[in-house]
């Protein structure tokens, strides 16, 4: 049997193959399907990435207030701010971008303190908005110098336009010379600086400052060191304790011994101060009406704003009782100064939204993970439902 016949016989015993006749156009429809599955997945993650784009901005910079009233005024409710947004660059600068050194995006100011951590909080009038201002030469902006006074101070004046505060100047000649500093007041609306210092020996911090009801006078308290370097507080001396007072727009400070840094003191229009330290003190010619405990400020003639109890609150000068008109968050800083000018016992306080901080970076990572996860669902459930619905044929 030669070659031929023998593949002759396979050929003979071979099954034949029944190939449809629609398999041509049934390829064709699978080609189709997959194309519009292609189609379809790209579409949906496409517009995933474009719903994303659109959506996570706002959670890494977000408007921290998006409500607009006609009338300026203190918030009903003041928040603390997340630590994350405290954090620090290796040489103590802040880290993060919002943090900014102009003053004047606050405008007027309604309420203003100091984080843990040293970064000052001024929150706006007109929006509610939060602003983390990096104030030049601000004590807090050194972690060492913010850990060593527990908590630098700031203070808002009564009408919301000026910040006062703490300054030092650690420059190069710091470990050697003594550390120019003392009271910093800036104009919110404007950027301009009026600079008061406060001689004595090596430098004096200043760890309370209060202003006079018609914003025109200021009165504070601190200590001069005996010893002040860029790594260092030192020591404080039995004489360090000193009060002072500011005439209204002049940039001298006048002082005099104090028993303590901390004494509580107030100051009145005139520029008489009264401090308290082993009983009651004026340091002027006339007398001051006595400052309530914890008290921000007077409304008007009959009330004084208070915090007591994480409570905003207005109590009648003759004490005879209160009632509450806001809300104060715990991580809000002891050294919180109000605009108290902005109250009436008519409106004391204005509805305003809560901050809605940007989001840290773990949390951005996990909100693209599921992102891309939920588009990976979305495409295979896209493919699962398009073979079900429109199979090949």
């Amino acid at each position: 049997m030669n070659l031929h016949d023998e593949l002759q016989r396979i050929a003979d015993r071979a099954p034949v193959a029944d190939v449809p006749a629609d398999t041509w156009a049934r390829a064709r429809g699978a080609r189709k399907r997959d194309a519009v599955l292609a189609v379809a997945g790209i579409t949906a993650v496409l517009a995933l990435i474009a719903g994303a784009v659109a959506w996570l901005p706002d959670r890494i910079e977000p408007p921290v207030a998006d409500t607009h009233t006609d009338s300026l005024g203190v918030p009903d409710h003041l928040y603390a701010v997340p630590q994350r947004m405290e954090a620090r660059n290796n040489d103590d600068s802040w880290l993060r971008d919002e943090v900014t050194d102009d003053p004047t995006v606050v405008g007027i100011g309604a309420a203003a303190w100091v984080t843990s951590q040293g970064l000052p909080v001024v929150v706006d009038a007109e929006r509610g908005d939060y602003h983390l201002l990096d104030l030049p030469d601000f004590v807090g902006n050194d972690w060492r110098l913010a850990a060593g006074l527990g908590n630098p101070v700031i203070a808002l004046s009564p009408d919301g336009r000026e910040l006062a505060y703490g300054y030092a100047v650690l420059g190069p000649d710091a470990d050697t010379e003594p550390i120019p500093s003392g009271i910093r007041v800036v104009d919110l609306t404007t950027g301009e600086l009026r600079e008061i210092p406060v001689p004595g020996k090596q430098g004096t911090v200043i760890s309370q400052i209060e202003w006079s009801p018609d914003g025109s006078w200021l009165a504070f308290s601190g200590t001069r060191q005996d010893t002040w370097t860029t790594k260092s507080m030192g020591s404080r001396g039995p004489d360090g304790p000193v009060l002072g007072r500011v005439p209204p727009g002049t940039h001298e400070a006048q002082t005099i011994a104090a028993g303590s840094p901390q004494v509580p003191l107030s100051v009145d229009d005139e520029g008489d101060v009264q401090y308290r330290y082993d009983g009651v003190h004026v340091w002027g010619d006339g007398t001051v009406e006595r400052r309530d405990v914890g008290a921000l400020g007077r409304v008007d003639d009959e009330l004084w704003l208070v915090r007591a109890d994480n409570e905003l609150r207005l109590k009648p000068v003759d004490d005879s009782g209160y009632f509450t008109v806001g809300a104060v968050e715990p991580g809000v800083g002891d050294d919180l100064s109000v605009a108290v000018d902005l109250m009436t016992p008519g409106l004391p306080t204005v509805e305003r939204p809560k901050p809605h901080w940007p989001w840290s970076e773990e949390r951005i990572s996990i909100a693209i993970g599921l992102g891309v996860a939920a588009a990976i669902a979305v495409l295979l459930g896209l493919r699962r439902l398009v073979r079900r619905y429109w199979p090949a044929r």
